[in-house]
């Protein structure tokens, strides 16, 4: 029970912590794998996606950049930099907004445009990225 109880903890860390390790980016096995456990109903296409992190620069160059963008960070210090989030976190988050799980009129416009598999896309890109240093 220990062992279980430990597991789950080091899963919902995994999932839900929004920062990666400075020391490595996250992986498609990686992140593939804690999708698999997350608790979250996917699709199988959608588990056995090899995120594309150049597909989700060209995405988030589309879709992300005009909020999530270090200029518009500057003068909205409330909207979230992306950069450096664990790729998982930033997936779910997504999902939610798609889902409606979470409210926010313009995310949930924006997610709704996006494909799940688009969403691994983003998500592993911005996971790759240096966290933005916002002053």
């Amino acid at each position: 029970m220990k062992m279980m109880n430990l597991s789950m903890l080091v899963i919902a860390a995994a999932l839900f912590s929004p920062y990666s390790s400075a020391s490595s980016a996250e992986d498609n096995a990686a992140f593939n794998a804690t999708l698999a456990v997350s608790g979250l109903k996917l699709d199988a296409a959608v588990l056995e996606h090899q995120a594309n992190p150049a597909n989700g620069e060209m995405l988030a160059n589309q879709r992300c950049i005009a909020c999530h963008g270090e200029a518009m960070l500057k003068m909205m210090p409330i909207y979230p930099s992306l950069k450096g989030q664990k790729a998982a976190y930033l997936f779910k988050q997504l999902i939610d907004f798609k889902r409606g799980e979470r409210t926010s009129p313009l995310m949930q416009a924006q997610a709704g445009m996006l494909s799940e598999t688009e969403m691994k896309d983003v998500a592993l890109y911005y996971s790759q990225q240096a966290q933005a240093k916002i002053k």
